[in-house]
Order: structure tokens, then sequence, then C-alpha cells
């Protein structure tokens, strides 16, 4: 079968996005897995390790039938969890710096005419690029999840759109915010409902993976709860987590690819609807 070029600077539907996304995931899988595999494989790997660490950490340590044990340790436990967020926005911001520098290469020479390596001069400037952007959007959503839930879901969508115009367009984080803003708003409801189809899907996903190791989990935390007051688990169950962790975490390759579609199906659209100017001499 004669694969097609998908081409990313058109306009289009809302079922074309998700049709042509998964065609551009099926066409470049082996490529985009090699990349990955060699620049994000390994901080993936130390990624699935912490998320064991802060797991057993946090609560293979407190006996969750003891109020006062729980409330003596809370500072620790949300310091866990803030390091290991940080780290995930790293990660997450590595996977997206090097899945987008492989998008923008494959936009300016088109498909099969260029090689990884390539692609390799840009994974730094975008890595960086993406986490300064991931950083920030991070710190303005929780802001608004802070002030109320609502205000967190509106700027989250809102500014959905920043890392790729950031690194795509490369004029200023304060230019990617308004831009994502401006772009976000002409189409705000379908920009939410790509969002939520995106998270979903991950979610799904990593359900079916952890679902073994969950049910296994459960089984061992009521017993022990009960004996004992302590979640404790066997050491298969925690390395099947770290490697759950590992492999969810690629599954954001799909949304990321969604919002790059609708990225450039705004900008399209926007562009097309601006009249043209007219040079008075």
């Amino acid at each position: 079968m004669i694969e097609k070029e998908i081409e990313f600077r058109k306009k289009r539907e809302l079922g074309e996005i998700f049709s042509d996304s998964f065609e551009f995931i099926k066409q470049e899988y082996k490529p985009i897995s090699r990349l990955v595999f060699i620049y994000v494989l390994p901080f993936l790997v130390l990624y699935g390790i912490v998320q064991v660490y802060v797991q057993t950490k946090v609560i293979g340590t407190i006996d969750i039938t003891n109020p006062d044990e729980i409330m003596a340790n809370i500072g620790p436990i949300y310091t866990n969890i803030f390091l290991f967020s940080l780290f995930g926005i790293f990660v997450q911001s590595l996977l997206i710096g090097t899945f987008y520098s492989y998008i923008e290469i494959y936009i300016k020479k088109g498909k099969g005419n260029f090689e990884l390596s390539e692609i390799t001069p840009l994974l730094f400037s975008n890595g960086l690029l993406a986490l300064s952007a991931s950083i920030v959007l991070f710190i303005v959503v929780m802001l608004g999840v802070f002030v109320f839930i609502i205000p967190g879901i509106y700027f989250a969508n809102s500014f959905s759109l920043v890392i790729i115009i950031y690194m795509f367009e490369k004029k200023g984080l304060g230019n990617a915010f308004s831009r994502s803003w401006n772009l976000v708003k002409s189409n705000w409801w379908n920009t939410l409902l790509l969002n939520i189809i995106g998270i979903l899907i991950v979610w799904a996903m990593s359900f079916v993976i952890t679902l073994p190791a969950t049910l296994f989990g459960v089984k061992n935390n009521v017993t022990n709860a009960l004996d004992t007051g302590l979640v404790e688990q066997p050491q298969s169950y925690w390395i099947f987590i770290g490697i759950s962790t590992i492999i969810s975490s690629l599954f954001w390759i799909i949304p990321y690819t969604f919002l790059a579609m609708h990225y450039f199906n705004l900008d399209k659209r926007t562009k097309s609807q601006t009249p043209p100017q007219n040079n008075v001499q």
C-alpha cells in the first residue's frame, strides 16, 4: 500500500484531525520510535523508577488506618508528589520536543526526504522551549485550579497550543500565549473536545495496561490494611507499575498529534479570513 504524505498546513474538520493524526502516527511510527528510543527512553525509565519510589515512599510506609500519622506526614507527601510532577513535566517536555522536532523537519522537507540525523540539532533547543513553556503553563493552570476548578480548565484549554506555537513560530513565550488564546477562542469547544478525547484515549490505554497490577494491588492492599494497617506490595507489582508508567507516557504522542493538526488548522483558517492589505500610494 502506497503511503501518502500528510499535509499539516491545511484546514480540517474535526473528524479529519482525528483520522489524519492516526494516519500520520501509523505511517511514521518507526522513525519516531527510533528517535524516542535514543533520546527519551532513558529518561522515561528514570520516570518509571521515580513513580515507583514515590508510591513506595508515600503509600507504602504510612498506616492508612491512622489519621494522625497521615496528617503528620502530609508535608512529605505533598513534597514527593510535587517533585514527581516536576520530573514528569521535564520528561513530557523532552518527548514533546523530540516529537515536534520530527514534525518540523517533516513539514519542511517532506515525507522520506530527510534523515533522522537532521533532527538532532533541533532537539536541545526545542526541548528547552517545550520545558520552559510547560513550566509556565503548569503554573498558570494550577493558579486557575486553586482559584476555582473552572478557571483552571478554561486556561488549560485556551493555552493548550502554547507549546507548539512557541516551538514553531519562535516569537517569544508571551506571543505564544496570546496566539494560543486568540486561535483557540475562534474554535474553543472543538479544542476542548480534542483535548478531552486525547486525554481519555491516554487514560483508557493506561487503564488497560495497569489493570492486572491494579487488581492484584487492590487485593493485597485490602488484606494488608486489615491485618497490619500498612500497604505493602511484592517487588513484582512495583516493577510492573514502573513499566506501565513508561508505556503509558508514550501514548501522549496521540493528543500531541491532535494539537499539532489543530494548530495548523486554526492558523490556516485565521489567515484565510484576514482581508488582504491594499497599499495606498
